[in-house]
């Protein structure tokens, strides 16, 4: 892996800034100002980089000097400070090729791994327990399973009529949905572009998003059960 980080700037409506890793799908930071965001970036691509290392992908070394360099800026009517994004960059244009696709559904597995190992551990009650916003741990998990089902219609993916009744079995059927449709997306659909409610998108859109939807909010989650894990 390369020591560059490309990050693209989406300004929102609302004057809030959201820093995405281009170069590294997933890997994403809000700030106030688009210094702050991408500040804030720089110390979410740390955590990012020692996820990688511990599934065992290659990662820069230790003394390896990390740039950080905004490739693009974008601003759209998203309110970002609020959490939503709809920036289509023109990094996310081009077609997905297969290795990219697999690394990106084997990141998602090992974080829903690592995400339901410790929430199988925990009494079902425990998913009650408050969280950030008013939430709770059972909301922010099925607010994830929701998404992706969401995000994979996307790609043309028909949601399912009927989800199941509890939360672990919702985060297992969409996972399983997502392998299904982003795994074995045929090569004539990898660089698709679809506008769709007045949003673009594409394939390496719709993995960017899955990837960061799985890292913000499994942590919320984990963060809501585990505080010592900050």
């Amino acid at each position: 892996m390369e020591g560059r980080f490309a990050v693209g700037i989406e300004e929102g409506e609302d004057g809030g800034f959201l820093a995405h890793g281009l170069n590294l799908p997933g890997c994403a930071a809000p700030g106030r100002s688009a210094e702050e965001a991408v500040e804030n970036f720089a110390a979410a691509l740390q955590h990012w980089l020692q996820f990688l290392a511990f599934i065992g992908e290659p990662v820069p070394a230790d003394e390896a000097e990390l740039e950080v360099a905004v490739d693009e800026w974008l601003e759209t009517g998203a309110r970002v400070a609020e959490g939503e994004t709809v920036a289509c960059f023109a990094a996310d244009l081009p077609a997905l090729d297969g290795e990219e696709l697999q690394a990106g559904v084997h990141r998602l597995g090992e974080l829903r791994g690592l995400l339901l190992a410790r929430i199988r551990r925990r009494p079902d009650a425990e998913l009650d327990a408050p969280a950030e916003g008013g939430w709770t741990v059972r909301n922010i998990l099925d607010e994830l399973a929701r998404a992706q089902w969401w995000l994979l219609s996307r790609l043309g993916a028909t949601p399912m009529a009927e989800t199941p009744e509890r939360t672990v079995a919702r985060l297992d059927t969409a996972m399983a949905l997502v392998v299904q449709h982003l795994g074995n997306l045929p090569p004539e659909r990898r660089g698709t572009r679809l506008e769709l409610d007045g949003e673009e998108w594409t394939p390496r859109k719709v993995l960017r998003r899955l990837l960061w939807l799985e890292w913000s909010l499994g942590r919320a989650a984990l963060w809501a059960l585990e505080p010592a894990s900050r």
